[in-house]
């Protein structure tokens, strides 16, 4: 759809002063950026690189640099990528002014699943990231114990700095609260309905009993206690961590009416839930998709503004994939968002309760599928960045269907494959 008042986020509102405040919100929330390829050094040297493991199995790291010359960076992190070329980095970034004289930079603790990293400092400055040597390969196992050992180069990429889109339509709230009935479907299963040969990169089948913190932020782009301002100016709820939960097999992120002050400062008459994977596990192209259930404000009416989607770096540059949002008058709808505008469409029919939502991304192509059958194609504006996942569910009144709360929107599996 071409941009217009269904957008989440308004090209106006992209000035440089709030680029800045995006940048330094990202280095509030702990999660480093990437680089998007590897540039020269601006004479900052890494003195040296190391990863601790604690008795808990979660893992830390620490480095030491300095530089020829006085500079205030914008970020220093420690990066890190797996195998299959997912993102797994250190929390904890920060903008230190770095000198002749020794920085030492201790990043947050976090666990691996089992497998084989590359780790390496990275720094933005002036708008560019920086990766730097030496890199450190270390296998994670049960434990999490690294195993380090010095090896060849690899690039990185981006840092976040904004979000999804959608739609209107608000009418009173019909509360409705139906009994879904819960089935968890094998991991590793292949795509709904998506054809191909795939292997899974990425997955979260929330068998546990609390937010796997490895894998999502359960906020947007907040630290992780942080009560954060909405995706969207249109949205009338903060994103409280205190609305995620997991439980009974599945992802719970619950809209209820509360007066809620959040991290910009402003207080919403309402609060819900959202959870990201920035910093955390991002991709290029692939499969994604999530079998979610959708309250109903009325039969047959998504309440809410509840949304599956992926999000690059910097938007609308990176792009956006909303691969299931409930738009205005309760739909479920798709779209891709670019410089180039952001096409879509609805499919057809009740979308309420239990159903699977994928996508397939590929060069020039995102081709959308619910309950394993073609809804939509688009073919227009589709770009290359690398996105991280979204779950949230929105409340507005210019957006998305008729409020209704409490409401629990569920997510039984996400899951992301590559070829």
């Amino acid at each position: 759809m071409p941009r217009n008042s269904r957008h989440r986020r308004k090209l106006t509102t992209r000035t440089k002063i709030s680029a800045l405040v995006l940048s330094f919100a990202t280095l509030a929330m702990g999660s480093a950026a990437w680089a998007g390829q590897s540039q020269p050094s601006s004479g900052v040297v890494v003195d040296s690189l190391s990863l601790s493991t604690a008795s808990s199995g979660r893992l830390t790291a620490t480095a030491k640099v300095h530089s020829d010359r006085t500079i205030r960076v914008q970020a220093l992190t420690v990066a890190v990528r797996s195998a299959n070329g997912s993102h797994f980095d250190f929390p904890g970034a920060t903008a230190p002014t770095l000198g002749p004289s020794q920085t030492t930079f201790t990043s947050g603790s976090r666990t691996f699943p089992a497998g084989t990293y590359k780790a390496f400092v990275a720094y933005k400055y002036r708008d560019t990231w920086h990766n730097l040597s030496p890199i450190k390969t270390f296998t994670s196992g049960a434990t999490g114990t690294p195993t380090p050992s010095p090896t060849a180069s690899a690039s990185a990429s981006p840092s976040p700095s904004s979000t999804p889109s959608p739609s209107s339509t608000p009418t009173a709230p019909t509360p409705t609260a139906p009994s879904p009935s819960q089935t968890t479907s094998t991991t590793g299963a292949a795509p709904v309905g998506i054809p191909g040969t795939w292997r899974q990169v990425f997955g979260d089948e929330f068998n546990g009993t609390s937010l796997d913190g490895s894998k999502w932020n359960p906020n947007w782009l907040g630290c992780p206690t942080c009560t954060t301002k909405p995706v969207n100016s249109a949205e009338l709820g903060a994103y409280a961590p205190s609305q995620v939960s997991v439980s009974g097999g599945s992802l719970h992120l619950k809209a209820e009416k509360q007066q809620t002050t959040a991290n910009d400062g402003k207080t919403y008459a309402y609060r819900s839930g959202l959870v990201e994977s920035n910093g955390k596990a991002q991709f290029t192209y692939g499969a994604f998709e999530a079998r979610i259930y959708t309250p109903a404000a009325s039969p047959g009416v998504i309440a809410n503004w509840p949304a599956f989607w992926t999000d690059g770096q910097n938007w609308p540059e990176d792009g956006e994939m909303d691969v299931m949002e409930g738009l205005g008058g309760g739909k479920a709808c798709y779209h891709f968002h670019s410089p180039s505008g952001g096409p879509g469409g609805c499919a057809p029919g009740d979308f309420t309760g239990w159903h699977t939502y994928g996508a397939e991304w590929k060069p020039g192509v995102v081709t959308y599928y619910y309950d394993g059958k073609q809804v939509g194609q688009i073919t227009t504006g589709i770009t290359s960045s690398p996105m991280y996942v979204i779950l949230n569910n929105g409340v507005s009144t210019e957006h998305g269907g008729p409020i209704s709360t409490p409401a629990d929107m569920m997510t039984d599996y996400v899951r992301v494959w590559q070829h």
